[in-house]
């Protein structure tokens, strides 16, 4: 899966709200691959952290961490990175699929500088040869109202919108395909006829039918079914349900002809 970015229009766009806001931004892809960001080089307290092999991993687990829990809730938030900075993330949304992520990074509340100071040295100090060091590169992260943090999902989420108002992102066939998988995969329980999957995924039958062909190389009916008897298959080994139970439990009603495709399929 891939999502498509006009990096140049992004990188201008990121330029300009920098030049509002001022707090750095950056944008990755639906596979976490940063895709643009500004100003493009990190304030220094964070360049002495990455330039440490310790740090640059730390800082890529509290990345990925925070990936994950937007893509899981589909939602925006603020959390505290693991050096102790404040950052918001939003999930970039197109067609209700997610394609990639955007983040305010580098951030220290005004208001309760004292003690956000603190927690950046508890879990920071590690990194720097001295305390003076440290408090130093601290000196560059620019400090905001709490109001403004707690603004900036809003703000966030306007450039989401942005994004996908001017065309400056966009979702391929193969991205839709993945989503699709994962949709068929997560309700095998369910209606999955051609008529629910056109209607979730706003395409046509025939779109359909080459999504099916070219990305999983069968029809979509013949791919569900697989799918289905390979579900059931692993649930009668693992289970002590009934195949009558089971075969309800894969979206196959008919015990009969649950059967019957069952047997010719293994």
């Amino acid at each position: 899966m891939k999502s498509n970015f006009d990096a140049l229009r992004l990188k201008q766009l990121l330029k300009d709200f920098y030049a509002v806001v001022g707090i750095r931004i950056s944008v990755f892809d639906d596979r976490f691959d940063l895709v643009a960001e500004y100003p493009e080089e990190p304030p220094e307290f964070c360049a002495i952290i990455r330039r440490q092999k310790a740090g640059l991993e730390a800082c890529t687990r509290c990345d990925r961490a925070a990936f994950m829990r937007t893509r899981q809730s589909g939602e925006a938030s603020i959390y505290i990175c693991h050096a102790g900075l404040t950052e918001a993330i939003t999930p970039i949304q197109l067609d209700n699929y997610i394609v990639g992520y955007a983040i305010f990074a580098h951030m220290m509340p005004r208001e309760n500088y004292r003690k956000s100071l603190e927690n950046i040295i508890e879990r920071s100090q590690k990194y720097f040869d001295s305390r003076e060091e440290l408090l130093e590169a601290v000196k560059e992260i620019p400090t905001h109202p709490t109001s403004t943090i707690n603004s900036s999902i809003r703000l966030l989420e306007a450039i989401t919108a942005f994004l996908q108002l001017h065309k400056i992102t966009s979702r391929s066939d193969t991205d839709i395909a993945h989503q699709l998988d994962r949709f068929i995969k997560n309700n095998l329980s369910d209606d999955l006829s051609c008529k629910v999957l056109c209607r979730h995924f706003l395409i046509s039958r025939t779109k359909l039918y080459l999504l099916s062909t070219q990305n999983f190389r069968t029809g979509i009916t013949q791919y569900i079914t697989s799918l289905r008897i390979e579900k059931a298959a692993a649930m009668l080994k693992e289970s002590n349900d009934s195949v009558k139970d089971i075969a309800g439990k894969v979206g196959i009603s008919d015990y009969n002809y649950f059967c019957k495709i069952f047997k010719k399929a293994k």
